[in-house]
């Protein structure tokens, strides 16, 4: 029992989310390297969603609410109305991304994911990632329950906890040098960086031990929910930045800590679902030998030109 959570609720919650991971990404393959009907969320047209995302998410709803309707749900293409519901959040809830790494769908890159975590009051407790995956039937779900280890369709994975050599691959983000940089062992550390464009995808390396370690800077909790459960159950640890700007956000600075949760301020009858929407958190994941070394040796810098176009932005009217 975790959580005070009957231990037969995580066995079917668990074998839910592998059925439904298992129907979103039949739903996506079938869309793959096809025309796509596409809209943007932003007005740089830099944050595509397809039909894909919208028919993935529309299934996993649908499939949730008949299956678990006192459960809530957080998913990334939720529509506006849900995204401005203030209502509290039930403690169960589903977070779903049905498409993480959109831009790789859409130029035929087969790097993608479709994350469904549950979480019970703001902790992870079970989760499964649809990934593509080079195997009999050309994908794969990784799936894992609070205190059931992880697997890899039905065949147990466990995340890598060796020291960080030469031929170590990880994945950081795009922009992880403009902000933060590694100091100490490893600084001299040669490393093999990957950036896949799916953060989901990248848990899912980790927790099959196919990375050695990853970090993500802002992640929203669709982005994570999932995956997070998968890697700590496959023996990874969950370490949870806490970024400061201090005076005029000159002296930035990072503070890690181990963690279980990712909403620890959860309270029960107060926190919404739009709350929930504005989570972000710098997150490393890995064994938890290397989650201490990259947490000790992780340093937040200022970057001049970038704070001084965020201040730009900032100050600018609209």
């Amino acid at each position: 029992m975790a959580y005070g959570i009957e231990d037969q609720t995580l066995v079917d919650l668990e074998a839910f989310a592998v059925e439904i991971a298992a129907e979103a990404g039949a739903i996506l393959a079938r869309h793959f390297g096809r025309a796509l009907k596409i809209e943007y969320k932003d007005k740089r047209e830099s944050d595509p969603v397809t039909d894909a995302d919208h028919e993935s998410q529309s299934f996993l709803v649908d499939a949730i609410t008949k299956r678990f309707p006192d459960h809530g749900i957080l998913g990334e293409e939720d529509d506006k109305e849900k995204q401005e519901d203030t209502s509290p959040a039930p403690d169960f809830l589903w977070v779903l991304d049905p498409l993480d790494g959109t831009k790789n769908f859409l130029h035929g890159l087969p790097i993608y994911a479709s994350s469904i975590g549950v979480l019970y009051k703001g902790a992870p407790v079970a989760g499964a990632v649809f990934t593509p995956w080079p195997s009999d039937n050309g994908s794969m779900v990784l799936h894992a329950r609070k205190g059931g280890g992880a697997f890899a369709d039905d065949e147990p994975i466990s995340v890598l906890d060796t020291e960080p050599k030469g031929n170590t691959l990880v994945t950081l983000p795009a922009s992880f040098g403009v902000t933060h940089r590694m100091r100490g062992p490893l600084r001299r550390t040669i490393f093999d960086l990957r950036v896949t464009g799916s953060i989901a995808y990248e848990l899912a390396l980790v927790a099959r031990g196919a990375t050695h370690y990853m970090v993500t800077t802002r992640p929203h909790l669709w982005d994570i929910a999932g995956g997070v459960m998968i890697v700590m159950e496959a023996g990874g640890l969950l370490m949870r930045g806490k970024r400061s700007g201090g005076p005029l956000d000159l002296f930035p600075s990072i503070k890690w800590r181990e963690t279980e949760s990712l909403v620890p301020e959860w309270q029960s009858g107060v926190t919404s679902v739009k709350d929930l929407r504005s989570w972000a958190s710098p997150l490393t994941l890995a064994g938890p030998k290397t989650a201490h070394l990259v947490a000790d040796n992780m340093q937040a810098h200022l970057n001049l030109r970038w704070w001084v176009r965020r201040k730009w932005r900032s100050l600018r009217p609209g």
